[in-house]
């Protein structure tokens, strides 16, 4: 139970209030797809969207809650409307898993993994710790891990949007979606814990009071 109270804390710090805002908008447009022509789906969408910026605004959230996807259902549905197929509506996203995929491979090149670029912006963590010898090397594994999985991803989605399968990308998406992004965060946390558990580096506390060999480590957060 403790463990799972922690993996649900640490997901807290990456998904806040995203996770809803982000889901229904494509759930809306394809169901509203199924019934009504191109146009009054995307018409559908954006008034989802437009009361959902009202609802924010009234409740006062802070703006990166009301802005949040607005701007990726906006490029979404204009691809669509542009070309007048319903499955460009997910052409940004593709587009965005595979900078994913290039961004994982430049980051390992470069020996600067993404996972510990992401994460030093999350936590704000000083990035002299990431880049240790005995801390790098957790976050490269994890960074690898990102990479497979998202290639993974183009290999299954690619052939979809170009035979134009839409409603079969809708479900393959929705499955690799949110739910494949929570077992992913999970298998990074574990593996990245145990990463640096095994290389026996300082914890962010221990660093930054400059503390010396044996170090206990990172307990927790990753």
């Amino acid at each position: 139970m403790e463990k799972l109270r922690e993996w649900v804390e640490q997901l807290s710090l990456v998904f806040e209030k995203k996770t809803i805002d982000a889901l229904f908008p494509p759930l809306i447009f394809f169901l509203a797809n199924q019934f009504l022509s191109l146009e009054l789906a995307s018409g559908v969408t954006l008034l989802y969207l437009l009361l959902l910026i009202l609802y924010r605004i009234i409740k006062r959230h802070t703006k990166k809650y009301v802005l949040v996807g607005v701007g990726g259902v906006l490029l979404s549905i204009g691809f669509s409307l542009l070309s007048g197929d319903a499955i460009n509506y997910y052409l940004p996203g593709l587009i965005t898993t595979g900078l994913i995929v290039i961004s994982c491979v430049v980051s390992l090149v470069i020996h600067r993994p993404m996972a510990a670029l992401l994460s030093h912006l999350t936590r704000g963590w000083p990035i002299e710790w990431y880049l240790r010898d005995d801390i790098r090397p957790a976050y490269r594994n994890v960074t690898i891990m990102w990479a497979v999985y998202f290639m993974l991803r183009l290999i299954i989605q690619v052939p979809l949007f170009l035979m134009g399968k839409f409603s079969l990308y809708f479900y393959i998406n929705s499955i690799l979606g949110w739910p494949m992004n929570i077992v992913l965060l999970i298998s990074t946390y574990v593996l990245g814990i145990k990463g640096l558990r095994k290389l026996s580096g300082p914890s962010v506390e221990e660093f930054s009071n400059g503390k010396k060999p044996p170090f206990e480590g990172q307990k927790k957060g990753f």
